[in-house]
């Protein structure tokens, strides 16, 4: 469930829908030096265009930031050149609008049972205990939700005590600021998309996610993957943030499954949608999950498949 965080923006949705409450906001801070997962996406020159100087140019190039979904106060303020890169959109590409709070209950009503269904029939005892032992007198209000929303509320719960928080989540930033700068907002795909694929693991599959987060709560394993999480992120490190994604998704069938099916399966379509937008002349950010960054069918891999020159800015 870990590396859902990473690829599947609709985690801040949902813990938005759940926990509305606002938090406040510390005083401003002295400008970071970290840039994160930032990339310069440009389309090949244009058949009949002597220069690369030419003005059409400009229309043919767009920034990639790779997003973690729940962060801390203390990525903020972004770097400048990531701040840069946002000025000179026009257009925010994101893969949901997570700002739709109706969106995200329906979505909660989607994930949850109807009584007198209840969590407890779709888990195998051995689950189903260890969530009663570790909850105690809370498990009853676990009991209208499915498995795959129980192992993302816990998670996110871990990162919070660890002082992530998904209203600090850095998709979430940028699409307020690209409401309140009234730049164009594109979703890629939308919430319900995600939410499909949860919807429809079984029971075993989601047995396995929640199992898998539950023993990570045990040893202490979900803290060390927050931490490792972070550093490789500030230290703008791909391939470690993506050792780190890989190794998350292949521990249960439900995480391999989510991770197959929301971010393997997608990013081809991703890919192409992204370049069309490019091709439209539309000056673009895009943010995507980190996790669409890992892995063999990756996002950066495609689109230089596809002839696009790509360059990590640190």
């Amino acid at each position: 469930m870990f590396s859902a965080l990473l690829g599947l923006s609709l985690a801040t949705g949902l813990s938005q829908a759940a926990s509305p409450a606002e938090k406040a906001v510390k005083a401003s801070k002295p400008a970071s030096k970290v840039s994160g997962l930032l990339y310069e996406l440009s389309l090949p020159p244009t058949p009949g265009i002597a220069s690369v100087n030419d003005h059409k140019r400009d229309k043919t190039i767009a920034y990639l930031y790779g997003s973690i979904h729940i962060a801390k106060k203390d990525f903020y303020p972004l770097a400048k050149v990531v701040k840069q890169s946002y000025a000179k959109a026009d257009t925010l590409v994101v893969e949901t609008d997570i700002t739709d709070e109706n969106a995200n209950r329906s979505i909660i009503g989607k994930l949850s049972y109807i009584a007198p269904d209840r969590l407890e029939h779709h888990l195998s005892a051995e689950t189903w205990n260890t969530l009663r032992d570790m909850t105690g007198q809370s498990l009853e209000q676990f009991q209208f939700y499915k498995p795959v929303l129980v192992a993302m509320g816990l998670t996110v719960s871990a990162g919070m005590q660890l002082g992530f928080e998904p209203e600090q989540g850095l998709d979430l930033h940028f699409i307020k600021a690209a409401q309140k700068d009234k730049k164009k907002l594109i979703e890629l795909d939308g919430v319900a998309v995600q939410a499909e694929v949860l919807n429809n693991l079984s029971n075993e599959e989601g047995d396995a996610i929640l199992a898998n987060t539950l023993q990570s709560f045990k040893n202490g394993e979900i803290r060390q993957e927050f931490q490792r999480m972070t550093e490789a992120w500030r230290a703008a490190d791909a391939d470690k943030l993506a050792q780190i994604f890989v190794a998350a998704a292949n521990k249960d069938s439900g995480s391999k499954k989510i991770t197959q099916k929301l971010i393997d399966d997608r990013n081809p379509d991703t890919a192409k949608k992204i370049i069309e937008l490019m091709s439209s002349g539309k000056k673009l950010f895009i943010v995507v999950g980190a996790g669409h960054l890992a892995g063999d069918n990756n996002l950066i891999k495609l689109f230089q498949q596809q002839g696009l020159q790509v360059r990590q800015i640190h």
